[in-house]
């Protein structure tokens, strides 16, 4: 009889910034995702009649959006600070975010090239509350990929 996979459980995630440095785990992940623009043409054969083509155009990646609890740390308002101060290119990271499971072992991961921190949300404060505050990371990137 054939193994069959457990599905993997959709609540533990660990962003590493430059293959490195840990920017700890969040709590949600978003925007794995690609498209390509569609181009469309229409030729005509021998007798004129009208062939409409679609072709593959340029790839579009999505941002990545990362939310997190606020913790003591701020690495990832850093980051942002240094691209608000113009610092782009010199603070492009090499990224991966890893599922985990819940013993924390690693089950899946992206990896993505040449990412740097386009917005960051802080949240609303609400003295009245009770919820965690989170925060909230959007990164612009040129790619990624399944890596396992």
């Amino acid at each position: 009889m054939a193994d069959v996979q457990s599905p993997v459980g959709n609540f533990i995630f660990k962003l590493v910034l430059g293959r490195a440095e840990s920017a700890g785990f969040f709590a949600e992940a978003s925007g794995f995702s690609s498209e390509n623009q569609v181009v469309e043409h229409t030729a005509a054969d021998a007798n004129g009649k009208p062939l409409p083509q679609r072709f593959a155009g340029q790839v579009k990646w999505s941002n990545i959006v990362l939310k997190r609890g606020v913790d003591a740390t701020n690495t990832l308002w850093t980051w942002r600070q240094t691209i608000l101060d113009g610092k782009i290119d010199e603070n492009r990271k090499d990224c991966t975010v890893s599922v985990c499971d819940q013993t924390g072992a690693e089950v899946a991961a992206y990896a993505f090239v040449r990412a740097w921190p386009c917005k960051y949300s802080s949240p609303g404060l609400n003295a009245g509350g009770n919820e965690i505050l989170v925060e909230e990371l959007e990164l612009s990137h040129e790619g990624f990929t399944r890596t396992k």
